[in-house]
């Protein structure tokens, strides 16, 4: 039965996430609860529970079971990360109405390693990077050769955010574009696998509809060089309550201020769910530049608190804004092309408050390096 369940709708799935006319927060066709699971831990070399055929042929390989023990040696390692970054959350952020926020991460890419280390009761995610959404591969197409392809592809997508942290665009261009890896979706529900989620259903999402209609059709006079694309997981932690689900919505789509005027309501249909928390991290220093304003002030005015490393929204910004900023780690100078964005004023404040407390996990670009810089930020209501 659940073999049948995998051949039907996944293809369905990856079809529908190309259509371009879903309706406003309406479904296309939902990912069965156990083919999704089971598909994303076979991606992240977790065993699935035994009794589909198709899977249980997958884990038996000596292809599958190469992959698992490479991706759980590496695991290891992530753990203690991910470990280290829950204890500076519990001693140093402590959001007492966590469960009933909605995390706002821009230039996210498919990273929900470290939003969930850091976000782990937030109710609701949502990511918007220019990574395509994609969707889980449909297992019961590949051959042998292809399945071993796929899985190398899913190593060679994980190797950076495993050893460095954070995700190079350049690369996904190319990593979450392979003939059976194709976008966001397969590397945040694998994500969700490693870190002992249930996903109850992955669905294609348009929160505008009628701009898609437009933009689509074959005589339209205009359209953004990219059009946007939406999905929705819905999952469960292991230690919810029996019904207790969270939701993580990823758009694809340019986020600078000339490509947001053709999607004019974006920033508040993100904006919309209060209360709100703001996650920045290794993203390139954009928030520095004014082709992004509209992000920023998104987070600015939606958000009431903000954890970000130095490449987020500017030292000065935040204090002209009144916001109040804790400060953690250590300042350097950029790292090269992006010496442009040094930030004298943080440097300044990072010298005058002296015994800045350390953190014991990479974070953003230096963290290899032991020298990351995080900053809590809070506004003041």
């Amino acid at each position: 039965m659940k073999s049948i369940l995998l051949r039907l709708l996944l293809p369905a799935l990856a079809a529908a996430f190309w259509a371009g006319t879903a309706a406003a927060n309406v479904s296309h066709r939902a990912v069965a609860p156990t083919s999704a699971t089971a598909v994303a831990q076979v991606l992240a070399g977790v065993e699935p529970a035994a009794g589909d055929p198709r899977i249980d042929r997958i884990v038996a390989s000596a292809e599958w079971q190469a992959h698992r023990d490479w991706v759980q040696k590496r695991w290891l390692q992530v753990k203690a990360r991910l470990a280290a970054m829950s204890r500076w959350r519990e001693t140093s952020l402590a959001l007492a109405d966590g469960d009933r926020r909605t995390l706002v991460y821009p230039f996210s890419g498919p990273d929900f390693l470290n939003a969930h280390a850091m976000f782990p009761d937030h109710a609701h995610y949502v990511f918007f990077s220019l990574e395509k959404p994609g969707a889980l591969p449909d297992l019961s197409t590949l051959n042998e050769r292809q399945m071993a392809r796929l899985l190398e592809d899913v190593r060679v997508a994980l190797h950076d955010i495993f050893e460095r942290n954070y995700f190079i665009t350049d690369y996904m261009t190319r990593q979450l574009a392979t003939p059976h890896m194709t976008g966001a979706v397969p590397l945040m529900a694998l994500m969700m696998a490693l870190t002992g989620h249930r996903i109850v259903s992955i669905e294609a999402i348009d929160p505008f509809p009628e701009l898609t209609r437009e933009y689509s059709a074959p005589d339209a006079r205009s359209r953004p060089k990219k059009l946007l694309r939406g999905a929705r997981i819905t999952f469960a932690r292991a230690a919810d309550a029996p019904g207790r689900l969270r939701t993580l919505e990823y758009f694809s789509l340019d986020a600078t201020d000339r490509a947001l005027r053709w999607y004019p309501e974006f920033v508040d249909y993100v904006g919309r769910r209060q209360p709100a928390t703001g996650f920045l991290k290794s993203a390139s220093y954009l928030l520095h530049d004014q082709q992004f304003s509209q992000t920023r002030e998104l987070l600015l005015k939606r958000t009431d608190v903000l954890v970000q490393d130095d490449t987020g929204i500017p030292y000065r910004v935040l204090t002209t804004a009144g916001w109040g900023v804790q400060l953690f780690g250590v300042y350097t100078v950029p790292i090269k092309p992006l010496e442009y964005a040094r930030q004298p004023d943080l440097e300044a404040a990072f010298k005058a408050a002296g015994a800045v407390p350390s953190i014991d996990f990479p974070f953003g670009y230096r963290g290899k390096d032991g020298r990351s810089t995080l900053l809590l930020a809070r506004r003041d209501r």
